[in-house]
C-alpha cells in the first residue's frame, strides 16, 4: 500500500479493509486511518464518526489539508447506529476497550447484514470482544498482531453467519482464528503470560487455587513453544 505514513497499529488494521470497500471509521479521533486508505486507492468513500466534537473537528482540518474533504462524511454520533442505510461495507472500531467495542456492535443490528465486515482493534478486555461475537453469531475470520510504540495489538476481522458459538476460556485469550505477524503474536502472548503469572502468583499468595486460570496459561505456554518452533 502507498500513501501517507500510518502507524504499525492502524496499519495492521488498514490491511484487513477489503479493496473498493464503502468504509466507517467509528470513533475517528484524527480520521488517520480513513485518509491512508483513501490516499493508499484502498477506498473511494469514507465516513467517520465521533462522539465528541471535538475530534471530528481535527478529522476535518485533516481532511483539508490533505484535499479530502469531499471523499469523507463526518457524523457525530454515539456509536455506529447512525450509520445505516448508507451501503457501508467495512466497520473499523480500533482503540477502545473490548467491552465498548461489544457495546457498540449490540446496538446496531445492521452490522449482521450481510457483506459486511468488522475491523475490530481492542485496547482491552480482548477475550470478553472474543466471546461475545461467537455468541452473537459473528465469525472471527482472521486475527492481525502489531508492535506500535512499545506495545502490542491483535485486530480481528469479524464478519456474521448467524451460528451461535460458546468458546473457552482458553480460545477466549489466545484466539483460535488464522493470524498475521507471527513476531508480534509471540510478544502479545508473552505480554498476557506475565499478567496471567502475576495474578495467579497473587491468589496463590492468598491461599487460592485458579485451576481454569491455570489452564489458560498452560495452553500459552503451549502456543508459544510451538511458534518458537515454527520460527526456527
Amino acid at each position: 500500500m502507498t500513501g501517507s505514513a500510518l502507524n504499525a497499529r492502524l496499519l495492521s488494521a488498514a490491511e484487513l479493509v477489503r479493496q473498493n470497500a464503502t468504509f466507517a471509521d467509528i470513533g475517528t479521533d484524527h480520521a488517520y486511518l480513513p485518509l491512508f486508505l483513501l490516499e493508499s486507492g484502498r477506498i473511494s468513500y469514507a465516513y467517520c464518526s465521533d462522539i465528541n466534537e471535538g475530534p471530528l473537528a481535527s478529522a476535518r482540518r485533516n481532511a483539508e489539508d490533505r484535499g479530502m474533504s469531499e471523499k469523507i462524511s463526518f457524523i457525530l454520533t454515539d456509536g455506529a447506529e447512525a450509520l445505516a442505510e448508507r451501503g457501508i461495507t467495512d466497520y473499523a472500531i480500533c482503540g477502545m476497550g473490548g467491552e465498548l467495542i461489544a457495546d457498540i456492535i449490540s446496538r446496531a443490528p445492521h452490522l449482521k447484514e450481510k457483506g459486511v465486515n468488522l475491523i475490530l482493534q481492542p485496547m482491552s478486555r480482548q477475550a470478553i470482544l472474543r466471546k461475545y461475537l461467537t455468541r452473537e453469531g459473528f465469525e472471527i475470520k482472521k486475527e492481525s498482531y502489531s508492535f506500535d510504540a512499545g506495545k502490542y495489538y491483535v485486530c480481528l476481522l469479524a464478519t456474521y453467519t448467524g451460528e451461535l458459538r460458546e468458546i473457552s476460556d482458553t480460545d477466549a485469550e489466545l484466539g483460535f482464528a488464522e493470524f498475521t505477524g507471527q513476531k508480534a503474536r509471540i510478544g502479545y502472548l508473552n505480554t498476557l503470560l506475565a499478567a496471567r503469572r502475576r495474578a495467579t502468583e497473587g491468589k496463590r499468595l492468598g491461599g487460592v487455587s485458579d485451576i481454569p486460570e491455570e489452564k489458560v496459561i498452560t495452553a500459552i505456554e503451549s502456543e508459544l513453544s510451538m511458534l518458537s518452533k515454527e520460527g526456527n
